[in-house]
C-alpha cells in the first residue's frame, strides 16, 4: 500500500495509454450509440434531452432510401408485370362472400330501432351490392397494379408506413445492420489511436508535466478518433496504395456483403407481398365494403321514411363502430393471404433484383446508403468525443494534482 501511494504519480503516468485507449473506446461507442438512441425523445422538450440521430430524422433519412432506389436501382412498376392478376383478384372473391354478412350486421347496430326493421327487410339485397360493388373494386386494383401501378400504389408512402412513426426500429435496424462491421471498427479504433495518443502524452509529460494538457489531450483523442474512425470508413472509396500497403474504405470494400444484407432486409420488411397488398388492397377494400353498406342502409332508412337527421345522426353513430370494421377486415384479408403474399414475393423476386444492381452501384451512390445516416450531424459525433474526452482527461488532471502535489 506505501508502494503505491509513493508511486501514485508515476502509476499515472504508465496508465496513460490505457486512458486514452479508454477514452477513444469510450467516445466512439457513445456517439455511437447515441445516433441510434433513444428511439423517442427522451428528456424535456423540445431541446432539453436527446433523441438518436437517425429515429430523429427518419422521414428524410427513409426519403433518401426511396431516392437511392428509385432513380438507381429499382422501377416498381416491373415488379408489378410480373404479378399474377387474375390469381390475385380471384383468391379474395370467397373472402368477400364469407364476411360481408356478419359485417353488415355490425354496422346495422347503430341503425336507430325504428328503422332497424325496414333494413333488415332488404339485407340480402344489401350483401349482394356490397359483394359486387367490393369485387368491382378488387378487379379494378389488381388490373391497375399490372397495367398502371401508379394509379393505386405509392412506393414513398410505402416505404414511410413501415420505416417510420411506430416502425421507426426497422429503419435503425437497417442502418446498423449494414454497417455492423463498420460500426465495431469504430469502436476498436478508439482503442488504438487512443493508446498511441496515450504514449505520445507519457513523453509530453515527462518533457513537459503540465496538468492542463491532460484535458487538452482529451479533447484532442476524442476528437481525433472519432473523425479517423469515419474518414476510414469511407475513403478512399477506390483501393490505394500507401507505401507498403493498400487501403479502402471499409464500407466500400464491403459492396458486395453490404448488398445482400441491405437487398434481404429490404425485401423481408419493406417491399414483400403483405405490404404492397395491405398498401394496395386490404384497407381499401376493406374501406369499400363498409362504406357501400353504410351508403345503401342510409338509402333504406330514407325509403322507410327516415328524416335527413334521423341518417346524419346514423352516420354519426356507426364512424367509430365503421373504421374498427375495416381495420378488422383488412387484417382478416392479411391473415387469409399467406400463400398470395408468398406468390407475390417469388414472383417479383425483389431481394436478387436490388442485390444485383446495388453490388455494381458507383462508389458515391453506394456510399450514400451508409452515410446518409449521420452525414448531415458529424459534427455533432465528433464534438461529443471532444467533450466526452475532456471529461476524462480532467479526472486524469485530478488525479496527478492530488498525487504529485504528495
Amino acid at each position: 500500500m506505501e508502494w503505491l501511494s509513493k508511486h501514485a504519480e508515476l502509476i499515472g503516468i504508465l496508465f496513460m495509454p490505457i486512458t486514452y485507449g479508454f477514452i477513444g473506446w469510450l467516445t466512439n461507442i457513445v456517439a455511437l450509440k447515441m445516433m441510434f438512441y433513444p428511439l423517442n425523445f427522451w428528456g424535456i422538450p423540445p431541446y432539453l434531452g436527446w433523441q438518436g440521430i437517425v429515429p430523429r430524422k427518419a422521414t428524410g433519412l427513409a426519403l433518401k432510401v426511396v431516392n437511392i432506389l428509385s432513380e438507381k436501382l429499382i422501377k416498381v412498376e416491373d415488379f408489378f408485370d410480373k404479378i399474377p392478376a387474375d390469381k390475385l383478384a380471384d383468391s379474395y372473391k370467397p373472402l368477400l362472400k364469407e364476411n360481408i354478412p356478419g359485417m353488415l350486421h355490425r354496422v346495422l347496430e347503430a341503425v336507430p330501432a325504428e328503422h332497424k326493421a325496414a333494413v333488415q327487410a332488404n339485407e340480402a339485397q344489401i350483401v349482394s351490392r356490397a359483394i359486387d360493388e367490393s369485387q368491382a373494386k378488387l378487379t379494378e386494383i389488381t388490373h391497375h397494379l399490372t397495367e398502371d401501378a401508379k394509379k393505386v400504389f405509392s412506393f414513398k408512402n410505402m416505404v414511410l408506413r413501415n420505416l417510420t412513426g411506430d416502425r421507426t426500429h426497422l429503419l435503425v435496424d437497417l442502418f446498423q445492420e449494414i454497417g455492423r462491421k463498420e460500426f465495431k471498427f469504430i469502436g476498436a479504433s478508439g482503442w488504438y489511436f487512443g493508446t498511441l495518443f496515450g504514449l505520445a502524452q507519457m513523453l509530453i509529460w515527462w518533457l513537459y508535466p503540465g496538468l492542463w494538457t491532460l484535458p487538452v489531450q482529451g479533447i484532442i483523442v476524442g476528437y481525433v478518433t472519432n473523425w479517423l474512425a469515419l474518414i476510414m470508413i469511407f475513403r478512399p472509396m477506390v483501393e490505394k496504395r500507401y507505401l507498403f500497403f493498400k487501403y479502402q474504405g471499409l464500407f466500400h470494400r464491403r459492396q458486395l456483403e453490404v448488398s445482400d444484407k441491405f437487398s434481404t432486409m429490404f425485401a423481408e420488411h419493406v417491399l414483400n407481398g403483405k405490404n404492397i397488398l395491405d398498401e394496395v388492397l386490404y384497407r381499401r377494400i376493406g374501406r369499400t365494403v363498409v362504406e357501400t353498406i353504410k351508403d345503401d342502409i342510409a338509402q333504406e332508412m330514407t325509403r322507410a321514411g327516415a328524416d335527413s337527421k334521423a341518417v346524419e345522426l346514423f352516420n354519426k353513430a356507426s364512424d367509430k363502430g365503421r373504421n374498427e370494421l375495416a381495420a378488422d377486415f383488412s387484417t382478416r384479408l392479411s391473415e387469409a393471404s399467406e400463400t398470395m403474399e408468398k406468390l407475390i414475393n417469388r414472383s417479383m423476386n425483389v431481394k436478387q433484383t436490388i442485390f444485383a444492381r446495388m453490388k455494381d452501384l458507383p462508389a458515391p451512390d453506394f456510399e450514400s446508403l451508409l452515410r446518409s445516416a449521420f452525414q448531415e450531424d458529424e459534427w455533432i459525433l465528433i464534438i461529443l468525443g471532444a467533450v466526452l474526452g475532456a471529461l476524462v482527461g480532467l479526472g486524469q488532471m485530478f488525479y496527478m494534482m492530488v498525487f504529485s502535489a504528495g
